[in-house]
């Protein structure tokens, strides 16, 4: 392959996004494009909604760096016919195109591909993971000493090996040869009976089982929230952004990211550094101000919902049952409803007095 006149090696990169979070796969595909300027790069993006003209921006970035954007359409609605994701799990349907991805919408000129994200930043150069012998393997992914202790002890269960999605090198060749998509679905099925959700790390995990080829963690892939930052330290993960060749900010459902600093995480100055001369730069702020009203609001509704009053009225009605329960069973119904009301409106009062005195003390204050 040529740019200008260097001829150049290619090399196969999968994305997933969509129309709703492209300004945010901008900074990936920057930072891919910045950091690997010796590959001629062909970028394929699997999405569901978005055209040629949504990704102008891009196109115009490709055409820069000598490289090429191919979008390749996934339909989500017939996915979703095999695929099973909880409401507010954190990886989308989109995602799960990985399992059509080797036999039907890759090129058959396509024998690896490597795997970035919507939320990464590429830090290195992709080029020493890619140029991988695979010696027999099915995949090369990062080592599984990053993975949270329940996902690895999870895959030890059920009998199958860690893989690490984001980063990942695909022998894409050999997986045709070996496995129809038909496997791939039925070893989801599998996945869904033993975790009650689908999960392409877990599938690929069990199908490839012995045929992974690791990378260390920390020279290929450093995931950056809070989860990780308990389990690994923070400044093992500050460490590992100098020799990963990529940062990935998963996050779960409070969808910590860069442009939602939910939890402030190290890396997230790196992203700002690729995103400063991004078109998008004023919507990364305008979408974050979306999120925090929404977020303020929902706590608005929550705290009407859940105030001091309703809170007391919830105890003095339940203690109330319970006396006229027990005078019931006493035999003295009447009497103790008598005495139960008296003591409701004597709790109210105190109640009453003691709020008003708390307000009179803030006010003097």
């Amino acid at each position: 392959m040529r740019k200008g006149k260097i001829m150049l090696q290619r090399m196969n990169v999968y994305i997933t996004t969509g129309k709703q979070n492209l300004k945010y796969a901008y900074v990936a595909i920057k930072s891919l494009f910045m950091n690997n300027q010796e590959r001629e790069i062909f970028l394929y993006v699997v999405s569901e909604d978005l055209t040629q003209e949504d990704m102008h921006h891009e196109q115009k970035l490709a055409e820069q760096y000598g490289n090429h954007i191919i979008i390749l359409r996934f339909d989500e609605e017939i996915a979703a016919k095999y695929i099973h994701i909880d409401k507010g799990y954190h990886w989308p349907i989109g995602t799960m195109s990985s399992y059509w991805l080797f036999h039907e919408l890759l090129p058959e000129d396509v024998d690896r591909i490597i795997v970035i994200e919507s939320d990464t930043v590429i830090v290195g150069n992709l080029s020493e993971i890619y140029d991988i012998d695979f010696e027999e393997n099915y995949a090369v992914c990062p080592g599984p000493e990053h993975k949270p202790q329940n996902h690895r002890d999870f895959m030890q269960k059920a009998g199958g090996d860690c893989l690490t999605f984001v980063l990942s090198l695909y022998n894409v060749s050999k997986i045709r040869n070996d496995f129809s998509l038909k496997d791939i679905l039925d070893t989801d099925e599998k996945v869904k009976k033993l975790a009650g959700f689908s999960q392409m790390e877990f599938t690929f995990g069990l199908l490839f089982k012995d045929r992974i080829k690791y990378v260390p963690g920390e020279i290929s892939c450093i995931d950056e929230n809070e989860r990780y930052m308990e389990e690994l330290g923070i400044d093992y993960v500050m460490q590992c952004e100098k020799t990963a060749k990529i940062i990935h900010f998963s996050s779960y459902s409070d969808y910590g990211k860069p442009w939602n600093p939910v939890s402030i995480m190290p890396g997230y100055l790196i992203w700002w550094e690729y995103a400063k001369e991004s078109p998008y730069f004023k919507e990364y702020f305008q979408k974050q101000w979306e999120i925090y009203a929404k977020t303020r609001e929902k706590a608005k509704d929550l705290e009407k919902n859940i105030t001091y009053r309703n809170i007391l009225l919830c105890t003095m009605a339940i203690a109330a049952v319970f006396l006229l329960i027990y005078w019931g069973v006493q035999g003295y119904f009447m009497k103790g409803l008598f005495s139960v009301l008296a003591a409701l409106g004597i709790g109210a009062a105190t109640s009453l007095l003691l709020r008003k005195g708390m307000i009179w003390i803030q006010k003097k204050r």
